[in-house]
Parts: structure tokens; C-alpha cells; sequence
């Protein structure tokens, strides 16, 4: 016996000892590594809070911050270092926690945040320390350990912060304080949608404190942000974005580094001509279904395992890390940085193994918790059912969950499934139902246009603003190092842009082709003199015979159009429109006069302008991206229906209108071949939103 007691105290010194060790050399990793670079460096996500919360501070129109090239433009005119910033699929309300620090530079904002960030981490490690019986070396050991922590302070996140309001709800209910904790949940769930599911725990659990608590945070949150943002931006967040999000659209579908769910049976069911050739089953009816019912299989035990009857801490504890768990499993958009909140169930699980004195598991929970924060998926280059090992992540925070119900279990005996739990049980396979209905709605005729797909590299990942240049299509292609120009040829495309600018827009008249260069401010450049032919001037549109040049300028964000006669070089340039329009994009007609899309009243709606003056609406409803054939009959513009912009031909000649594409996706920037026989387009159709990719198709299958 003696010699046993000997034993586990010399165990016990070897595991401080090590413990310590690990501590002082991770210690000096974030001190000499991760802190220095975060300091010094303005790396991807931070500006795109910052952006967005400097635009609010200086008064702009922010209505556009979920469009791609409108937000990059924001950012090159304010000297930003960031190479390409983008707001889908982030809350308003997220980018609102930087808002203190506008008035500061980026970088010393960043650092600013990091400051702040360091002293919520110390808030949600003493939390954690009191809600466990780890010690103090335990708790920031587990901290240390969660690589995902440096991915978070490197790239300027705001896990931490989320972080913090998880760990802190969790202790106000474990207080019995449950209203507070559900505000906390709500106000939480304004920086990422994902801790809603907390409010589900609170029904299972029969709080109606708690669930009241969440829907006043949310209602704070939401009233916040459209105070501050408008209503006109949470419309687009709510019909397009969020929807794209919850179905893993919100980015590129089929990357395997995100190592997600969606992502994952996307490569494995969907075929896109460019971003997913090689499918092991071209059925996408199969993601539709899939999709949500393997969501469910993952979150369900986290719900049903949970006990009305059961408020001590033990059980509280174990259910809140069992609930944050299953989130982060099925989560559709899970960057490195989002493992953040491992943090919370580590300690936890590691907490309730550490209580049965099981060395072995709690060895095996703190592998399973470094390795799913440290390893993420890969794209390889074949496709086939080998992708299913290419997602490793996915696989651990699967096995992480396991860890949890296996623990949750353990607590209860599950003789018979009591009459709540079979009421949840039917109340969750409904919700499966609906999301498979709705999934197979989505993809009614999702996937019609891809016969008509002009092909690029697999590099390009947005092809947009077309326009036709002699043989080749000109447009603005999305690369890794920011917007080029691109020019389309029969032997596929060629970057005529590699200057560290950004080329936002372009058009062409015959031979001649002018794009948008914007840095400090914008600027129209002949790409043929290779000249600066307009100052401070943005989007720029040609008349086919190449006499006019109009273009935009935005002051705080409220755009008019400008017109320049291009054969009469000493006729001054003159303004078209009036500030209380906000024009979006225009396309001239043969005799000169425009047809432009703005905002009046909150929503876009198309217009005609004459030369001479006088502005009339065309009547449409909710319409953007005009475009007039050259031939002056056709008119195609694309319009807002069930949160999709679909596109529509109008006969100028007759007014009569027919509808060209039906499905839930979008369809925008239309060009017209010089023949006007045949219509280039911008579509997103199973890719990413607004990830668009180009389209050819032939007028007379549109018109029969």
C-alpha cells in the first residue's frame, strides 16, 4: 500500500513538473511569437470590423457593406493595408465592438483590440477557474494550448470577446441567474448567429426566464444594429446572406480547409464546372438531405441529454459545453480562430474526468482538444470519396462531442425515453423535414445555367462587371492578391492588371477600354494610353459608338452620375443627377440618354435621365444592373424576388416584360454582344454568394 501511495505521489510530481514546463515554454511562444506579429501586422478579418465601424463613425451609407468590390473600394480610399477585405457572412451588430477605436489608425486600433482582448482572456480564465475545480495552472494551461487562441490574436478576431459572453451566461445560470444569462446569450448571438441554439437548451430546460432573457438580448442587438446600419442592410443580411450562410454558401462552398460539414458534402454530391469537377456523386439532391439530418444526428443528444429536472452545477456545466460543442461541429463556416471557444468545453470535460481521477481519458480529451484546434482540411487535388479524409477537423470536434455525451450519459439512466423526450424527439425530426424541403426548393433550377458557363481558371474566384472588347470579354476578376483586370479569350483568360491597385470596373467601346483604378481615391484609366482620364471617379460606363463616358461620385457614399463627351475634349464634364439619388449602375442608350439604377426610398429602382436634364422611373419595382442592347430594343435589368436578383428582358419598343431566369440565386451585370444576339452575364449559382462566375447564352433562348 505504502509503496502504491509512492507511486501516484511520484506521478503526481512528474505531472506538475511537465505541466509547468509546457506552461513556461507556451508562455514564451505567445510572448517572442504570436504576440510581437499580432502587434505588428494587420492581417485579414480586423479590417473588415474596422472598416465597416470607421464608415459608421464618418456618417457613410453603409447599405452596400456586403457587396464585394463596393467595401473594397471603401477601403483602398483610406490607405487600409489589407489586400481584400469583405463583410459576408459577419453580423452589422459584430463590427459595432470596434466602433471605440475608430478614431485611431488600423494598425494602432488592432493593437488597441489586442490590449482589450488580453484582459477579456483574463476575465473568462478566472470565470472558468471558478466554475471548475482545475487550478490556476490547469485553466491557463488548457488556454495555452488551444492554437486557434493565437489565430485569434494574430488576425485581430473577436472570439475571445464571444468567448467571454459564452463563458460568463453560463456562470450567471449556473447562479440562478438565468434572465441575465439569457441576455448575455442574446447579445452573444449578435456577434454570430450560432448561440440561438442556447435558447433551444432553455426551452429544453423549461426556463422561461432564460428564453425571455435571449430574446431581449437579441431584440437589444437587432435594435441596435438597424439604428446604426438601417434597415435596408439587415433586409439584405436576413433574405440572402444569412440564408446563403446556414447552407455553407456564404463563402466558397467546396473549400475543404474550412473542414466543415457543408463543405464537405458539397464536394462529395455537387458538380460546379469550376470549383468541384470531380464529385464522388453528382446528386445534389443528396446534400439537400443530408445536410440538415446529419446537423441534427450531431446537435440532437446535446438537447435531448438534457435534464429539466437536473440545475446542479455539475450537470449545468457539462450541458452548456455539450450545446457549444455540437454548434461548433455543425457550424457551416468554421475558420481556425472559431475553436477559440474550445476553451470552455476543454476545461469542463476535462474538469469532470478529473474528478473520477481517470488520467487515461483526460490524456485522450486533451489530444482530441489540441489536435482539433491545430489541424484543419485540405483541397486535394483529386475529388471522389477521398475527400472524407480530408477533413480531419471535422472528425475530432465529432469525437469532442462524443466525449461530452458519453459523460452526460453517465449521469442518468436512460431506462425509457420520457414523454418530453419523445415530444422533442418528434419536435427535431420536423425541423429536419422543414430543412430538407427547403433545401430542395432552393435547388430548383440552381444548377440550369451551367450550360451556358464561359470557363476560367480555377484561381479567379469572382468574375464580374463584363464587357465586350472586338473578340474578347473584358471584366474585373476576384484573385488571392486583390481585383484584376481580365480579358477572356477562346483560349481562356489573360490578367492584364498586375499592379498592387485594384481594378473595380471596366468598360469598352470597340478597341478602347477604360477600368477603374482605385487606390486613395478612384480613378478612370485608359487602358490603351494607359492614362489617368478622370479624377476621382468610379464605375465608369461607355456609349457603344465611344462619344460618351459617364461615370460615378460618391460623396459619403451617396453616388451621382457624371457625363464627359469624349470627342469634344474642351466641353466641360457635367452632373446628370441629383444628390437625393444614390446611383448605383447605368447603361446608355443609342441616342446618349441613361438608364441608371439608385436607391430612392430604401430599396433600388431603375430610371431614365435625358442629356438635357429630367429624370423619369420605368415603373419596375425593385431592379438594378440595367443594361441596353445596342441595337436600343432590348433593356435587361435584374430584379429582387424572394431574396434573389433574378434577371428580366424588357421590349423598349412595346414595354412588354418576360421573365428570363427563375432560381435562388443571383443573376446581375448583363452585357449585350455588339450583334445583340447574344448576353453576358454574372452569375452565382451553386458557388458562393455573389462569388459569381461569367455566362454566355444565346438571345434567342431567351426571347422564345
Amino acid at each position: 500500500m505504502l509503496s502504491e501511495v509512492n507511486t501516484s505521489d511520484k506521478f503526481h510530481h512528474w505531472l506538475r513538473l511537465g505541466e509547468w514546463v509546457l506552461l513556461v515554454l507556451l508562455s514564451l511562444y505567445v510572448g517572442v511569437r504570436v504576440l510581437p506579429r499580432a502587434w505588428h501586422t494587420l492581417n485579414t478579418d480586423f479590417p473588415n470590423y474596422y472598416l465597416t465601424a470607421r464608415l459608421v463613425r464618418e456618417r457613410y451609407d453603409t447599405s452596400r457593406i456586403y457587396e464585394w468590390l463596393w467595401i473594397e473600394r471603401q477601403k483602398d480610399h483610406r490607405d487600409i493595408d489589407q489586400r481584400v477585405v469583405g463583410m459576408v457572412p459577419i453580423t452589422p451588430f459584430s463590427t459595432l465592438v470596434v466602433y471605440p477605436l475608430t478614431f485611431m489608425q488600423a494598425l494602432s486600433a488592432k493593437r488597441c483590440w489586442i490590449l482589450i482582448n488580453l484582459g477579456l482572456l483574463f476575465g473568462v480564465l478566472s470565470i472558468l477557474r471558478r466554475l471548475t475545480q482545475l487550478t490556476w495552472r490547469r485553466v491557463v494551461l488548457v488556454a495555452l494550448l488551444s492554437f486557434p487562441l493565437y489565430a485569434n490574436f494574430l488576425l485581430g478576431q473577436y472570439y475571445v470577446l464571444l468567448l467571454f459572453l459564452l463563458v460568463l451566461a453560463c456562470w450567471l445560470y449556473i447562479c440562478k441567474r438565468s434572465f441575465l444569462a439569457g441576455v448575455v446569450i442574446g447579445l452573444a448571438a449578435g456577434l454570430k448567429i450560432f448561440p440561438v441554439i442556447y435558447l433551444l437548451y432553455f426551452l429544453r430546460k423549461r426556463d422561461a426566464r432564460a428564453v425571455a432573457g435571449g430574446m431581449t438580448g437579441c431584440l437589444i442587438a437587432t435594435m441596435v444594429s438597424v439604428a446604426v446600419f438601417g434597415w435596408t442592410l439587415h433586409r439584405t443580411y436576413l433574405a440572402q446572406v444569412l440564408p446563403a450562410a446556414l447552407r455553407g454558401d456564404g463563402l466558397d462552398p467546396y473549400n475543404l480547409i474550412a473542414a466543415s460539414l457543408s463543405s464537405l458534402l458539397h464536394r462529395l454530391f455537387i458538380y460546379e464546372p469550376q470549383l468541384n469537377q470531380h464529385p464522388a456523386l453528382n446528386a445534389p439532391w443528396l446534400f439537400a438531405v443530408l445536410h440538415p439530418l446529419l446537423q441534427m444526428v450531431i446537435l440532437a443528444p446535446a438537447l435531448l441529454l438534457s435534464t429539466p429536472e437536473d440545475m446542479s452545477p455539475r450537470r449545468l456545466r457539462l450541458e452548456w459545453a455539450a450545446i457549444l460543442l455540437a454548434s461548433l461541429a455543425i457550424s457551416t463556416s468554421p475558420a481556425s480562430y472559431l475553436f477559440t471557444l474550445l476553451i470552455l468545453p476543454g476545461c469542463v470535460l476535462l474538469d469532470a474526468l478529473q474528478e473520477k481521477k481517470n488520467h487515461f481519458w483526460s490524456l485522450m480529451l486533451l489530444a482530441v482538444y489540441v489536435a482539433a484546434g491545430f489541424v484543419r482540411g485540405t483541397n486535394p487535388v483529386g475529388g471522389g470519396w477521398s475527400v472524407v479524409t480530408a477533413v480531419p477537423r471535422l472528425w475530432l470536434l465529432i469525437l469532442f462531442c462524443v466525449f461530452a455525451y458519453v459523460l452526460l450519459a453517465k449521469q442518468e439512466v436512460l431506462k425509457a425515453f420520457k414523454l418530453d423526450r419523445r415530444v422533442w424527439t418528434l419536435a427535431l425530426l420536423l425541423v429536419v423535414v422543414v430543412g430538407v424541403v427547403a433545401n430542395l426548393r432552393h435547388q430548383q433550377r440552381l444548377y440550369a445555367d451551367y450550360q451556358w458557363r464561359i470557363s476560367t481558371s480555377p484561381g479567379v474566384f469572382m468574375a464580374v462587371r463584363p464587357a465586350v472588347q472586338k473578340d474578347a470579354i473584358v471584366f474585373v476578376a476576384l484573385l488571392r492578391d486583390g481585383y484584376h483586370l481580365a480579358s477572356e479569350y477562346a483560349n481562356g483568360p489573360q490578367f492584364s492588371s498586375t499592379s498592387s491597385s485594384d481594378y473595380l470596373s471596366v468598360t469598352a467601346a470597340g478597341e478602347k477600354v477604360w477600368a477603374e483604378r482605385s487606390g486613395h481615391e478612384s480613378a478612370i484609366v485608359s487602358m490603351l494610353r494607359g492614362s489617368v482620364d478622370v479624377a476621382n471617379a468610379e464605375s465608369p460606363i461607355a456609349s457603344s459608338d465611344g462619344r460618351w463616358l459617364a461615370y460615378l461620385r460618391s460623396d459619403n457614399g451617396q453616388a451621382s452620375i457624371w457625363l464627359r463627351v469624349l470627342d469634344k475634349p474642351d466641353v466641360l464634364e457635367r452632373r446628370l443627377t441629383p444628390p437625393g439619388l444614390n446611383v448605383l449602375e447605368m447603361s446608355f442608350l443609342p441616342n446618349g440618354d441613361l438608364i441608371f439604377a439608385a436607391n430612392s426610398g430604401g430599396h433600388p429602382s431603375l430610371f431614365a435621365v435625358h442629356q438635357t436634364g429630367g429624370i423619369q422611373s420605368l415603373n419596375i419595382g425593385e431592379a438594378r444592373y440595367p443594361e441596353v442592347s445596342l441595337n436600343g430594343r432590348w433593356l435587361v435589368y435584374s430584379k429582387l424576388q424572394d431574396g434573389n436578383w433574378n434577371l428580366w428582358l424588357r421590349d423598349l419598343k412595346n414595354d412588354q416584360t418576360r421573365r428570363l431566369t427563375d432560381a435562388a440565386c443571383n443573376f446581375i451585370d448583363p452585357t449585350f454582344t455588339p450583334d445583340s444576339g447574344s448576353l453576358i452575364y454574372a452569375s452565382d449559382c451553386g458557388r458562393g454568394l455573389w462569388f459569381t462566375a461569367l455566362c454566355k447564352r444565346p438571345m434567342p433562348s431567351l426571347i422564345k
